[in-house]
C-alpha cells in the first residue's frame, strides 16, 4: 500500500448529505448529525466504512475493492478525486475494478458506480457486494450503547425496485425518523441481506464475512443487528467492462426515499457529472486551488480521524497535561468547543489564510468547525464560528485545556500529512510473523470428563460452580464458538473486568461506565478485543493467544467461569497453557496469570505478551488521545488522563511479574497494532522487541511483552497487572506486594473462598436440578458481582445505582449478607430530595450526579425493602439511623427529567422518615381513585402514558397496597398515629378502585392514559393484558380470591406460553396503536419489555401463581424460566443463543426470535428468581432474624427436597423436607435437632440458634 493513497481522503457533500471516502475504502455516511453507516474514527485499525467485495463465481475467491477490510497481499491499488467526486482502483485477480463517488448536489442520495474490466484471457463471472452496517442514530448515542440503539431499527425489501429500506422506529414523541435506501443497478441481481450476524459471521470479522461464502439469505424485519447488503453479478468476457452501481439515500418517507433510486439512471454517469460541476464550482467560490482544495480534503480527513500529527508536540502536550488542572478551558470564556487552534496568528499569513478558507469549504461540505485564532482581536472580519482573542486573556490552565481538546493546532505552520499514525517505519524485521499453521495440539480439551446438562457447546462441572465451555477446533470451520459471546463479569466493591469465552473483555475502575480503562465493544457476533494475550516462539516466529481470540491456534481450548475468576486451557506447539483471570478481593488490579509448561524435548525461546488498549474515560473516541502514559523505573507502565474530570486523580498502571525473564513495553497502539492491523494481526509481533515508547499525544495502549528460554519440562509463570489507584506510590506498591512469591496465589485463594462463603449460604437439592444449579450460586453470584457491584455487563454498562434497581438486588442478599441490604437502604435513603421524591440513577462518588424524573415508583422501593429487611432480620435500629435530605432545582413544567448534581439540604431524617416521605408524595390519586402514574412506573418505556399528569397506573395502586399493609404495622410501633389513619384510609379506598375501575371482567387493566383511554383492556386495541398487574393483584392481597384466580387464569392463558419458553409481559406488542404509551412503542415487536418475556416480571408471576396455591404450576414454569431450560441441546442453543448459566432480562417473544435471549447479566431478575425459587416455590423466610419459616409450595409429585442454610452468625442448618404421601400441601410435621414442634396452620416455625450446626426434618401431608 503506497504512501499517497494512505493519505488520500475526501469530503463529498451537498451540505446535507456528507460522505467521507478514504483511499482506503473507509469512512462513513451520514444526513446532518444522523450517521448512516456506522464509523468511529479509529485511525489505527481503521476497518468501518461502506465496502465493496469482489468474488470470482467460479473459485469462491474474494477481495475488497479498496484496501479494507479484506484486500489481497499483491493488488496495485490508487485513489484519488476532483473537485465533486472521489475514486479508488484496484487491479487485483486478473480484474480491475474502479469505483467512483460522490453525492448528489440536490438530493440526500450518494451514488458509488464501479467499472470492472476483465484483464484475463479468459470469461469471468464477477459478484459484486455492498455492505455497510446501519446506524440512523447520532454517532455519540450510537457508540454509548450499540446494542440499545440498535432494537429500534426494521428493514424491509422493495421487490418493485430492489432497493432495501430500513428506518428507526420513533422512540420519542414527534420523532420523525429517517428512512434509509439501498439501491443498485446493472448485472444481474443476486441477492440481499440486512441481518449483519448472518453477513458476519460469529467469531469472524469483515476481512473473511460468512456472507462471502455462499448466497445472502435475504433476510429482513426485524433482524435486531441491521447491515445492508446488496449482490450484482456480471459476467466479462476476455478484456470485457461492465459497470455496476450502488445508490445509498435517506428521506423523510418510504416513498420519498424510494424516489431516491432514480439517482442510479444511466449507471449514476448523469449525477457523477453534476456532482463533479458543483464541486468545481464550490471550489472557486472558497478562492481555493486544485491543490489547496485537495490539502483541505486531506487535512478534513486527517482532523475526523485525529491524527496525532494535527495536534501540539508531544513535549507541549505533556506540558498541557501537566498544566491543566483547575482549567475550565473555552467555556470559561463564553466560547463553544474549539477543534481549530491557532497560535501566533497574522492579518495576510498564507496558512491563516488558508485555514480560513479550509474552514468555510469544510462547512459547506457538511463539517462545522469552530476556529480560535490567538491574535490581535481586531485584525479580522466577524465571521461565525471563528473567535479571535489575544492570548493573554486566557489563564494557562484554560489555554491548556483548549490545546489539548482542540483537533488541529497550528503554531510554526500546517502539518505535511506524510505519515498517518501507524505507518510501518523503514526498518528490517527481526522475525517473521506467521500465523500458527501447525500447533500439534489436540482438538478437544474434553478429556472424557462428563458436564452437568451438556449442550454441545458447554456444561456445569460435578459441584455446579464453573460453567465450562469447550471449544473445539475444526480443520474447515475454525474453533466451535457459542453463538454469542459467553462472559463472566468479575467485580468486587470497585474494581473489575468483563471475560467472555474467546477472552476479550473490559475493565473499568470506580465507575464501569464513565471511567473505563480499556474499551466496551457491545459486539457480542465480532465480540473485538480491546484486551489481548499472545504467546510468540521467538525461533519460529509463530504466534497464537493462549485463550480462544484474537489469534486462535488451530487446536482445542476450553473456558471456565466461576465464582470471581475465568480461566483457560490450552494445548499447542507441545506447550501445555493455563490462563487464570481474577480480581482480589479489595484491590483494584485484575491479575492474569498465565502459567506455560514446555511439553518438549527441546529448550524453546518464548515471548508472552499483553496488551491493552487505554480509554481511561467512557470511549475511545472521548478520552484516549488525553491520555498520558509514562514508564517507571520500577519496570510498570503507568498512564493517566488529565480531562477525565473527577477521575483524573486516576493513576493507572500495567506490569509484568515473570521471574527471570527480560521484559519490553509499548503505550503507543499505533506502533503495536500497525495501520490498517488489528489485535489478529498486530504489527509489533513481527518485530524482535516492543518499541519501549511512552508519553503524551499517542494513541494509548500498555503493551507489555516477557521474554526467556524454557527448558524441556519446566513452567513459565508470568502475571499481568492492569489497574488503578489514586496515587502513583500506591501503584507501585500495588505491583511490589503482587511480585512477593505466593502472593498472587493466596489473592486467588482469598477471593475464591469468599466467594463460595457468599454464594453458598444457601444450596438447596430438589427434584429439579436446572432450578438447583441457579439457586446454588449463579443467582446470588450474578446479583453481587454484576448487579450490585459491577453495574456492568456485556449488554448493558451502567455504571449507576438505580434507585429501584439496587434496593431491590440487596433484598436477595439478606440472607448471606443482610449487612449489604442494610448497607443499600441507608445509601439510597441519602439520595432522596426534601420533597420525597429520588433520583431514578446516579453515579456514585466521586461523581453524585444523577436523573430526576416524574417516575413514580422509584421512590417507594425504599419503604418497600425496609419493611421487608426487617421483617426478615428484625433489625428495627436500621429506621433510627439518620441520613440527608437532597435538594436541586424543580423539575419545570413539561420537562420530564434533568440530569444534574444534586447538593446537601442540610436537613436529615432518620430512615422512617426518609421512607414516610416517599408514601406521602406517593399517596395521589386520579380520576379513577388510582395512582397517578407520571412518566412511568416500574416499565420505563411506558413514560408517555401520564406525562400529562392525569393518566393512572393500576400496578402502581397493587404496589402502593401491598408496601402499605406492611409498612402500617411500623407506623404503628413507632406510634405515628397521624400517618396510621391516613394511611390505612388511602389503603382502604385504593383496594377499592383497584376492584372498580381496575378492574376488567377478567382480569386487572394496566393502566389509564392522560386521556382517558385504557392499557391492559379486552377493548385495547394492543396491550389488552400485562402480566404486572395479574401478578401484583395476587402479591398485594387487594383482589379477592375468585377475581385473582381470574386474573392468573388469564394470564396463563393469554401470557405463557410453554411452547416457546417463556412468560410474555403483555400482548399484543405495541406497533400501531394510535395512542403514545412512550419509548416502549420503539422497540420492535415482540423485543425486551414490548412483548416478549420481561424476566423480572415472569419472576412476579412464577410469585404470584406460588402464593395463589398453584403449587404445580408455579414450580413448572419456575423451571421454564431458568436459563439452562433454554439451552438443553445445540438445537435449543441454536434458538436461545445467551449465556445458559446467568438470567437474561429479556427472551424474544416474537417471530423470527422467539425464544432468543436478549441481554444477559445486568438485570434485576437475578435476585427475584433467588427469592421467588426460595421464598416463594420452596418458601423458606426468616422471621424478625428469630425464626426460620417453611410453607412449601411445591408439587405433589416432589418426594422430597432439602435446604442448607448458614446463617451470618455461621450456624448451619440442614433442613430435608419429606413428602411420602405424595401431598404437599401442608406442613404436618417438623423436629429440630430430634425435638418435635408444633407445626402452626400448616407451617413451620424453626427457632433460630447461636452457631452450631443444626438438622431439621419437616414432614407435609
Amino acid at each position: 500500500m503506497t504512501h499517497p493513497l494512505m493519505r488520500h481522503a475526501q469530503l463529498l457533500s451537498n451540505g446535507s448529505f456528507t460522505t467521507l471516502l478514504t483511499g482506503a475504502g473507509t469512512g462513513f455516511s451520514r444526513v446532518g448529525d444522523t450517521m448512516l453507516s456506522r464509523w468511529n474514527g479509529d485511525r489505527i485499525e481503521d476497518a468501518e466504512g461502506y465496502f465493496f467485495y469482489l468474488r470470482d463465481a467460479d473459485s469462491g475467491h474474494h477481495w475488497s475493492l479498496g484496501a479494507q477490510p479484506g484486500g489481497v497481499e499483491d493488488a496495485q491499488r490508487n485513489a484519488g478525486g476532483d473537485g465533486g467526486s472521489s475514486w479508488i482502483s484496484v487491479v487485483a485477480n486478473g480484474i480491475e475494478a474502479r469505483v467512483e463517488a460522490a453525492v448528489d448536489p440536490a438530493r440526500d442520495v450518494e451514488v458509488r458506480s464501479i467499472l470492472l474490466s476483465n484483464l484475463s484471457d479468459r470469461p469471468r463471472r464477477i459478484e459484486v457486494t455492498s455492505y455497510l452496517e446501519v446506524v440512523l442514530n447520532r454517532q455519540s448515542d450510537e457508540a454509548a450503547h450499540p446494542a440499545f440503539s440498535k432494537l429500534f431499527v426494521q428493514t424491509e425489501y422493495d421487490a418493485a425496485s430492489g432497493a432495501l429500506l430500513a428506518r428507526r422506529r420513533p422512540r420519542g414523541e414527534g420523532e420523525a425518523g429517517l428512512w434509509m435506501v439501498h439501491a443498485a443497478a446493472g448485472g444481474d441481481a443476486a441477492g440481499f441481506e440486512t441481518d449483519r450476524t448472518r453477513f458476519v459471521g460469529r467469531g469472524r470479522d469483515l476481512r473473511a464475512p460468512a456472507g462471502m461464502d455462499g448466497a445472502l439469505s435475504g433476510t429482513v424485519g426485524n433482524v435486531l443487528d441491521t447491515a445492508f447488503s446488496l449482490r450484482r453479478s456480471v459476467t466479462l468476457a476476455p478484456g470485457g467492462q461492465a459497470r455496476v452501481a450502488f445508490a445509498l439515500g435517506a428521506a423523510a418517507s418510504r416513498e420519498l426515499a424510494l424516489v431516491l433510486t432514480s439517482a442510479l439512471r444511466d449507471d449514476g454517469l448523469p449525477l457523477l457529472d453534476a456532482a463533479r460541476a458543483a464541486g468545481n464550482a464550490l471550489q472557486e467560490r472558497m478562492g481555493l486551488s486544485a491543490r489547496q482544495a485537495e490539502y483541505c480534503q486531506r487535512l478534513a480527513g486527517a482532523i475526523l480521524y485525529g491524527q496525532s500529527g494535527l495536534r501540539a508536540p508531544a513535549a507541549a502536550l505533556a506540558a498541557d497535561s501537566a498544566a491543566v488542572s483547575g482549567g475550565a478551558g473555552a467555556s470559561a470564556h463564553g466560547l463553544p468547543t474549539i477543534h481549530l487552534l491557532l497560535r501566533a496568528a497574522r492579518p495576510g499569513d498564507a496558512d491563516t489564510e488558508l485555514v480560513l478558507r479550509a474552514r468555510r469549504y469544510w462547512a459547506a461540505l457538511g463539517l462545522r468547525l469552530n476556529l480560535l485564532l490567538l491574535g490581535a482581536p481586531d485584525a479580522w472580519a466577524d465571521e461565525e464560528g471563528v473567535y479571535i482573542r489575544d492570548a493573554a486573556d486566557f489563564s494557562a490552565p484554560d489555554l491548556a485545556h483548549i490545546e489539548l481538546t482542540a483537533l488541529l493546532v497550528v503554531h510554526d505552520g500546517l502539518p505535511a500529512l506524510d505519515r498517518p499514525d501507524g505507518t510501518p517505519q523503514p526498518a528490517p524485521l527481526s522475525v517473521t510473523a506467521s500465523a500458527a499453521a501447525q500447533a500439534d495440539g489436540p482438538a478437544s480439551l474434553g478429556d472424557g470428563a462428563a458436564l452437568r446438562f451438556f449442550n454441545g457447546y458447554g456444561g456445569f462441572s460435578e459441584a455446579g460452580d464453573e460453567y465450562l465451555i469447550r471449544m473445539d477446533w475444526d480443520a474447515g470451520r475454525g474453533l466451535k464458538r457459542p453463538p454469542l459471546a459467553w462472559t463472566n463479569a468479575v467485580s468486587n466493591e470497585h474494581f473489575g473486568f468483563l471475560v467472555s469465552d474467546s477472552g476479550a473483555g473490559y475493565t473499568w475502575s470506580r465507575n464501569s461506565r464513565v471511567h473505563r480503562l480499556t474499551p466496551w465493544y457491545n459486539d457480542p457476533i465480532r465480540d473485538p478485543h480491546g484486551e489481548a494475550l499472545y504467546i510468540r516462539d521467538d525461533d519460529s516466529g509463530q504466534f497464537w493467544s493462549p485463550v480462544p481470540g484474537p489469534v486462535p491456534a488451530p487446536a482445542g481450548y476450553e473456558a471456565a467461569h466461576g465464582f470471581g475468576y475465568t480461566r483457560f486451557r490450552h494445548v499447542s506447539h507441545a506447550l501445555e497453557q493455563e490462563t487464570t483471570m481474577f480480581v482480589p478481593r479489595h484491590d483494584p488490579v485484575r491479575l492474569v496469570r498465565v502459567r506455560v509448561t514446555n511439553r518438549g524435548a527441546a529448550a524453546r525461546r518464548l515471548s508472552l505478551f499483553s496488551y491493552q488498549r487505554l480509554v481511561l474515560g467512557g470511549t475511545p473516541a472521548d478520552s484516549s488521545r488525553f491520555v498520558v502514559t509514562e514508564h517507571d523505573a520500577a519496570g510498570v507502565l503507568l498512564a493517566h488522563n488529565p480531562l477525565a474530570g473527577v477521575f483524573a486523580d486516576g493513576v493507572t498502571f500495567a506490569a509484568a511479574l515473570c521471574d527471570g525473564a527480560s521484559t519490553h513495553y509499548s503505550a503507543d497502539r499505533a506502533a503495536f497494532i500497525g495501520l490498517h492491523g488489528s489485535t489478529a494481526q498486530p504489527a509489533a509481533l513481527a518485530v524482535a522487541h516492543l518499541d519501549g515508547v511512552s508519553g503524551a499525544g499517542l494513541d494509548p495502549c500498555a503493551a507489555l511483552q516477557a521474554t526467556r528460554e524454557l527448558a524441556p519440562g519446566a513452567t513459565l509463570e508470568c502475571v499481568f497487572l492492569l489497574g488503578e489507584t489514586v496515587e502513583r506510590g500506591a501503584a507501585l506498591d500495588l505491583v511490589r506486594r503482587y511480585a512477593a512469591p505466593g502472593a498472587v496465589q493466596q489473592a486467588y485463594e482469598d477471593v475464591t473462598a469468599f466467594w463460595r462463603s457468599t454464594v453458598g449460604a444457601v444450596q438447596v437439592r430438589t427434584p429439579v436440578p436446572a432450578v438447583d444449579v441457579m439457586l446454588n450460586g449463579w443467582l446470588a453470584y450474578q446479583n453481587l458481582s454484576c448487579r450490585i457491584w459491577g453495574r456492568s455487563a456485556f449488554y448493558q454498562s451502567g455504571g449507576a445505582l438505580g434507585y429501584r434497581d439496587q434496593l431491590q438486588d440487596s433484598s436477595a442478599m439478606v440472607y448471606a449478607r443482610p449487612d449489604l441490604t442494610r448497607q443499600q437502604i441507608r445509601i439510597h435513603a441519602a439520595h432522596q430530595f426534601v420533597e420525597g421524591d429520588v433520583l431514578h440513577w446516579w453515579h456514585t462518588a466521586p461523581m453524585e450526579q444523577g436523573l430526576r424524573t416524574r417516575f413514580s415508583d422509584d421512590l417507594l422501593w425504599l419503604p418497600y425493602i425496609t419493611a421487608f429487611y426487617i421483617s426478615t432480620t428484625g433489625d428495627r435500629s436500621v429506621l433510627d439511623e439518620v441520613e440527608p435530605f437532597l435538594k436541586a432545582r424543580l423539575l419545570e413544567e413539561g420537562e420530564d427529567e434533568v440530569y444534574l448534581k444534586p447538593e446537601l439540604s442540610g436537613y436529615s431524617g432518620d430512615i422512617y422518615e426518609h421512607c414516610c416521605r416517599a408514601l406521602d408524595r406517593s399517596l395521589t390519586q386520579g380520576e379513577h381513585g388510582l395512582p397517578l402514574m407520571g412518566t412511568g412506573d416500574w416499565n420505563d418505556g411506558m413514560n408517555r402514558v401520564g406525562r400529562e399528569g392525569r393518566g393512572e397506573s393500576v400496578w402502581m395502586g397493587f404496589f402502593l397496597s401491598r408496601i402499605l399493609k406492611d409498612f402500617l404495622p411500623i407506623c404503628e410501633q413507632r406510634g405515628d398515629h397521624a400517618r396510621v389513619l391516613s394511611y390505612r384510609a388511602y389503603h382502604d379506598h385504593l383496594d377499592y378502585a383497584l376492584n372498580a375501575d381496575g378492574w376488567d371482567g377478567a382480569w386487572y387493566r394496566r393502566a389509564f392514559y392522560d386521556n382517558g383511554a385504557v392499557i391492559g383492556s379486552s377493548e385495547s386495541d394492543e396491550c389488552q393484558i400485562d402480566a404486572l398487574a395479574q401478578a401484583w393483584a395476587v402479591m398485594s392481597g387487594a383482589a379477592p380470591e375468585q377475581r385473582a384466580n381470574q386474573a392468573l387464569d388469564a394470564m396463563e392463558q393469554r401470557l405463557v406460553s410453554e411452547h416457546d419458553g417463556l412468560i410474555r409481559l403483555l400482548t399484543p406488542a405495541f406497533v400501531n396503536t394510535p395512542n403514545d404509551p412512550g419509548y416502549i412503542k420503539g422497540y420492535v415487536a415482540g423485543v425486551r419489555e414490548n412483548g416478549g418475556q420481561y424476566t423480572h416480571a415472569a419472576c412476579w408471576a412464577v410469585r404470584a401463581l406460588a402464593e395463589a396455591g398453584r403449587r404445580d404450576r408455579a414450580a413448572r414454569l419456575l423451571e421454564m424460566l431458568s436459563p439452562v431450560s433454554h439451552a438443553l441441546d445445540p438445537a435449543a442453543v441454536a434458538v436461545y443463543q445467551v449465556e445458559p448459566y446467568v438470567i437474561a432480562a429479556d427472551v424474544y417473544g416474537e417471530a423470527p426470535h422467539v425464544g432468543r435471549g436478549g441481554w444477559t447479566w445486568y438485570t434485576g431478575s437475578s435476585g427475584w428468581m433467588f427469592r421467588v425459587g426460595l421464598e416463594s416455590v420452596l418458601g423458606f423466610h426468616i422471621e424478625a432474624g428469630r425464626h426460620i419459616v417453611l410453607t412449601p409450595r411445591v408439587p405433589d409429585d416432589w418426594p422430597e427436597f432439602s435446604i442448607r442454610y448458614t446463617s451470618p452468625d455461621g450456624a448451619r442448618y440442614h433442613i430435608v423436607v419429606n413428602n411420602p404421601q405424595g401431598s404437599a400441601g401442608r406442613v404436618v410435621g417438623v423436629t429440630l435437632d430430634g425435638v418435635a414442634l408444633a407445626p402452626q396452620d400448616g407451617v413451620a416455625r424453626i427457632p433460630l440458634r447461636e452457631g452450631g450446626e443444626h438438622h431439621i426434618d419437616v414432614l407435609l401431608g
